[in-house]
């Protein structure tokens, strides 16, 4: 996990260089909201906060690392034939997305799409930790209020792969975003 943090952030620190010598926007901003398990019995529906930054690399192109904390409510297992309680956990995620669409923080609304890869761990009392590649799929809508601030509200699912086929979750969120750059922003 530790050396695809590394590379993730090394290429994102790259893609900025890049994009400050052409001048174009660039975003930060955090959100939170609910994360809804998907086809998982053993936990149940909870929180979840996030930070991320965007840099726009193209008119309607965007990459977006992101760091994003999940909390499992606690479900029950079928263990041996007793059901048992068990905790949820936290799912911590560290990612890079590629954003497509409405993306340059403009006035009123946009859309767009996300794709993504990164690499996250879920922590569970009484259980190994389980730390995989993970990839991300969403859309999202941005309401620009000014050149500078937006209401960002997506839908995103998280996908980690495991030996009999993945742990899936879909996070449901708001956030603010702030725009720096050319274009009227800071």
């Amino acid at each position: 996990m530790r050396k695809s943090t590394v590379l993730l952030l090394a290429a994102f620190i790259v893609l900025l260089l890049s994009s400050q010598a052409s001048a174009v926007r660039y975003s930060v901003g955090g959100f939170g909201g609910l994360v809804l398990p998907l086809g998982m019995d053993d936990v149940t529906s909870s929180s979840m906060i996030g930070f991320k930054a965007r840099v726009a690399v193209l008119p309607s192109i965007g990459v977006e690392p992101n760091f994003t904390m999940n909390k499992l409510g606690k479900g029950e297992a079928d263990v041996y034939g007793e059901m048992q309680e068990r905790d949820g956990g936290d799912i911590t995620s560290f990612g890079i997305d590629l954003v497509f669409g409405g993306i340059e923080g403009n006035l009123g609304l946009s859309v767009y799409g996300i794709a993504g890869l990164g690499s996250a761990t879920w922590s569970r009392e009484g259980l190994d930790d389980i730390s995989k590649l993970s990839y991300f799929l969403g859309l999202g809508v941005e309401y620009g209020f000014s050149p500078m601030v937006s209401l960002d509200v997506k839908a995103k699912s998280l996908i980690m792969p495991n030996e009999e086929g993945t742990y899936k979750t879909l996070g449901i969120s708001a956030g603010l975003n702030v725009y720096f750059g050319i274009a009227g922003g800071l």
